[in-house]
């Protein structure tokens, strides 16, 4: 049986993909990962143990404790680079990895000085409203401001199932440790052309520039024979695609 390891993006954690779970095809065995400094007493966490290194290095261990021969990942925002850092690292321990809305200014994207500006640009105006609310101190405004950045129909957070809202509120934490923690380590077009496991990369039609742009970055630099074909944009889809319909994510990364 395939094992397939769920990793969450910011305000998520163990909770995040159980939903998605049945739309699996039944030969996967699905397991939804918590990253180190999410979940309940996440904030406990020390400061300087929240970033991609760290949690790339945690997810290689875990991976290992399965003593599977290999495993694949599916990765959402954030873990996205989580995932390829850990994959470029130990590529013994995967057999496929499938990433959607990356979010990463890496993968040759920060050498194209116009999709960088346009990176930044966006990026910028994401987070403007959000640190704004982190000055609040409100957590449901914070959440609610961050929400509503990664929707591209203006999705808020009263809009959310009431158990997506009850995961987004144990997390409200990791939106400042987004912004405080080490600067991700980068992932050059050089690295990924070492990159020896199959990977599927996507991105929502509608989701705004910063996952477009640091997506199709990716996409444009991993080795042809590695890249999946059914890779690209889901169409109608924007960043909150993998919660709000997950059986339509589910049917186009694993169900093609």
């Amino acid at each position: 049986m395939k094992i397939i390891i769920f990793m969450h993006g910011i305000l998520g954690d163990e909770r995040t993909w159980p939903p998605a779970f049945q739309y699996l095809p039944a030969d996967i065995n699905a397991i939804s990962y918590r990253m180190l400094g999410f979940g309940e007493n996440g904030q406990n966490i020390p400061t300087e143990e929240f970033n991609t290194a760290i949690h790339a290095q945690e997810l290689i261990q875990f991976c290992e404790s399965l003593k599977q021969e290999k495993v694949s990942i599916v990765a959402w925002s954030y873990s996205c680079h989580v995932a390829l850092l850990a994959v470029l690292q130990a590529p013994e321990l995967f057999e496929t990895i499938y990433l959607y809305d990356c979010i990463v200014p890496s993968y040759g994207l920060e050498n194209d000085a116009e999709s960088f500006k346009l990176f930044s640009k966006d990026l910028n105006k994401m987070m403007s409203p959000v640190i704004k609310a982190l000055r609040t101190q409100e957590d449901d405004l914070i959440i609610n401001a961050f929400v509503l950045a990664c929707s591209e129909l203006k999705i808020a957070l009263s809009d959310q199932d009431s158990s997506i809202q009850a995961i987004k509120r144990t997390n409200a934490h990791t939106v400042s440790r987004l912004l405080t923690q080490s600067e991700p380590s980068k992932i050059t077009p050089e690295m990924l052309e070492k990159l020896a496991v199959p990977c599927g990369i996507y991105w929502g039609e509608n989701s705004r520039a910063i996952f477009t742009l640091a997506s199709q970055a990716l996409y444009k630099h991993l080795p042809e024979k590695f890249c999946l074909n059914n890779s690209g944009a889901i169409p109608n889809a924007d960043h909150l695609l993998p919660e709000e319909s997950p059986n339509l994510f589910i049917q186009h990364v694993l169900n093609n």
